[in-house]
């Protein structure tokens, strides 16, 4: 088997085809860029907005460094629970995230009942 492959002429003029998926491609990569770089600029402000937050609760309260850490080990353990929990449909018995209030296959009830968090979209 031969790996060398002739890609032919590098200066040969491309067929409309190949021109117009080297416009899209092109169009999608530029669109990508734009939305990486929005949501680079977004987490950022979150972050700074954040870190304003804790200066002020830091200044003004008695929590320390250590009260955060130990608050955001309890958040993460908290979201990993709720993702890992699933109702079950008791029409088809598929399982669904807790987000859901009717099964999303069927649109049957769900068993079982956990507190959806204010943080949940």
């Amino acid at each position: 088997m031969n790996d060398n492959f002739d890609f032919g002429d590098a200066n040969a003029p491309l067929d409309t085809e190949t021109r117009k998926l080297l416009r899209e491609t092109h169009t999608e990569t530029d669109d990508n860029s734009e939305r990486i770089r929005k949501l680079e600029s977004k987490l950022n402000n979150l972050s700074l907005v954040t870190e304003a937050l804790w200066t002020l609760l830091n200044k003004r309260t008695k929590l320390t460094n250590e009260d955060l850490a130990t608050s955001i080990q309890e958040v993460v353990q908290s979201r990993r629970t709720r993702e890992e929990t699933k109702l079950v449909c008791l029409k088809c018995k598929m399982q669904n995230s807790i987000n859901h209030k009717k099964c999303m296959y069927c649109g049957g009830e769900l068993t079982g009942h956990t507190e959806k968090s204010l943080f949940n979209f």
